[in-house]
């Protein structure tokens, strides 16, 4: 193994003890959000190392190149309790840097619903406003490795990313999965346990592995009130179309 794996956990005691509770300088709008359970943080350094044992007796983490690399709109929660009709893990929210890299930005806008939902970013994730995550969605804009020559000295360089853009009004069903370099349109609907490695238009809704699209929602009728409505509105409509599907 030739990289290099350091973590800091700005949610953690010794984080806090070291930099103290203002987390405004990492997590920005931290406050403005309603956190439900114990959510897990965390900063990653992933580094290529020619000697790995020498290289694991430095550490090269520092929490400078992570300032304001989570951002957090008004109203949106962040749930972690496991006290829903279904099984519901803590949110993790990584950001990763590698070598000499910035590190990666997590964007979630305002009134967005994450439960359980695991995001890891190299580059950028951003979240629409009104977006929602049914339990144990996967967000991930990168490969995590190399798919050749793993343990080489330059492993975490050959990583490949891609930003990830999900707009607004977005519902993503339970379990799905979401990879690099993908774009979802406003209002789209990603079905349960589908994986997402295609752009999905405005209004679409795909289901399965790979995601296909298998209906069209009415945008030129339909986008102005789901914008305006609260989020059981939303739900309650794109679950009528969804029905509409079987």
């Amino acid at each position: 193994m030739a990289c290099v794996y350091e973590n800091l956990y700005p949610l953690g005691a010794d984080f806090i003890q070291r930099y103290g509770e203002d987390r405004q300088r990492w997590i920005v709008g931290e406050q403005q959000c309603s956190w439900f359970g114990q959510a897990h943080v965390g900063f990653t350094l992933v580094r290529d190392a020619e000697d790995y044992v020498t290289a694991c007796q430095r550490v090269e983490i520092d929490a400078d190149d992570f300032q304001h690399c989570i951002s957090l709109g008004q109203n949106t929660v962040i749930y972690s309790e496991n006290n829903l009709a279904f099984e519901n893990l803590p949110v993790r929210l990584t950001c990763v840097k590698v070598n000499q890299h910035p590190a990666g930005r997590i964007q979630i806008g305002e009134h967005v619903m994450l439960q359980g939902t695991n995001i890891v970013c190299y580059q950028q994730v951003s979240i629409g406003d009104h977006s929602m995550f049914g339990p144990r969605v996967t967000i991930m804009d990168s490969s995590g490795h190399p798919l050749l020559n793993r343990g080489d000295a330059s492993e975490a360089e050959r990583t490949k990313s891609a930003p990830i853009e999900i707009g607004k009004h977005v519902w993503v069903g339970m379990g799905a999965t979401i990879l690099k370099g993908v774009t979802i349109g406003d209002h789209a609907v990603i079905g349960a346990n589908s994986v997402v490695y295609h752009d999905v238009p405005a209004g679409a809704i795909v289901v399965g592995n790979p995601a296909k699209i298998v209906k069209q929602l009415p945008l030129d009728e339909s986008a102005q009130p789901l914008h305006e409505a609260p989020h059981g509105m939303h739900l309650s409509a794109v679950t009528r179309e969804l029905e509409s599907c079987a």
